[in-house]
């Protein structure tokens, strides 16, 4: 197992073992180099999820803008696309990316159709896997029954050719399997297993980011401690075109040189239905800043919709698309992370 402090330390040590022990293979028209064993990776301060290694160029907008994709349920493409616009290059459609994680964490359904979200699931369609998780801990602290399955074979195994079912044809297919939430000594730790990550692009860039903070506003709502974070792997590896990338963030970067600044967590309200209302009031913010639809007073908008205690994430949260909408101002995080991040 490797033990990381945070997502720093975590791609230092795990691309090291990728370039150490990697063996080349040719998979889908690619090279990458693979480590030749599962990878078990432990994060033992999960709220330190920000990459500054100068080398890796980390998408310092992507977590966020995907964590609220996944936290509202949808897989339209309309968001996320226009922070990342490669990311159409993974859509079937270029509507909706056909294995978002959203629909299937917040309305996963039996139907053999296809998730195409554009509007939240929640209360409507589906089962909510984030409130089943929420529920079962709340019920019982010692529970190992609070888990969320991301593959759907119904929709991701095969598909009706009009004569006979046949394997699934598509651009996307789930590399997350399962996410596990269980209270240990106190703290909640979370367990996810994938059965193929990309170094760069998948496990430092947005899975790491989004299950971690997942992870964080759950314990939230239970009122809880965050755990420890553990990342298991099935096939870990990193693509030829960017090894050379893997070897310059770890040649020139010592672990010992990213131990973690700040030890914070964000408390919430212990309510699902009021971790709903202000995602949606995120999600109604982030929209009206990508249509350029807002230019009123940051701090007016922010005190008028989260009053009193436990809104340092949804303050915080807006800020980050305030700041992608207006890159010039200078704004203040609440989170000491976010604030070492962005003055660089």
């Amino acid at each position: 197992m490797f033990i990381a402090e945070n997502l720093n330390q975590a791609l230092l040590i795990t691309g090291r073992a990728l370039l150490e022990k990697g063996v080349w293979r040719e998979t889908r028209g690619y090279r990458c180099l693979e480590l030749p064993h599962p990878l078990l990776l432990c994060i033992t301060n999960p709220t330190d999820r920000y990459c500054t290694i100068p080398e890796r160029k980390w998408n310092k907008y992507l977590g966020w803008v995907e964590s609220l994709w996944l936290a509202m349920g949808i897989n339209d493409m309309k968001m996320p696309s226009h922070y990342v616009k490669n990311l159409l290059s993974f859509s079937d459609d270029g509507k909706y990316m056909r294995a978002g994680y959203g629909p299937r964490l917040r309305g996963y359904n039996g139907s053999m159709g296809d998730y195409k979200y554009s509007t939240p699931p929640v209360g409507r369609r589906g089962v909510d896997q984030l409130k089943f998780v929420i529920d079962t801990l709340q019920n019982e602290k010692t529970s190992r029954q609070a888990c969320i399955t991301i593959h759907d074979p119904i929709k991701d195994d095969y598909e009706w050719n009009g004569i006979e079912y046949v394997l699934k044809k598509t651009k996307d297919i789930p590399c997350t399997r399962t996410l596990q939430f269980m209270v240990v000594e106190g703290k909640l730790d979370c367990t996810v297993t994938m059965r193929s990550n990309d170094c760069i692009w998948g496990m430092s860039a947005v899975n790491v980011f989004n299950f971690t903070l997942m992870q964080e506003y759950i314990a939230g709502i239970l009122g809880l401690e965050v755990g420890r974070y553990y990342h298991f792997v099935t096939n870990f590896h990193v693509y030829e075109d960017k090894v050379g990338q893997l070897k310059a963030i770890v040649e020139n970067n010592n672990v010992e040189d990213y131990r973690p600044n700040h030890y914070v967590q964000y408390l919430l309200k212990p309510s699902v239905e009021d971790f709903d209302k202000n995602i949606d009031i995120v999600s109604i913010f982030e929209e009206k800043l990508r249509k350029g639809k807002f230019n009123g007073s940051i701090t007016e908008y922010l005190d008028l919709n989260f009053k009193g205690e436990n809104t340092a994430l949804w303050r915080d949260w807006c800020l980050i698309f305030y700041k992608y909408a207006f890159p010039t101002e200078k704004v203040w995080f609440i989170n000491p992370h976010l604030n070492d991040l962005f003055s660089k």
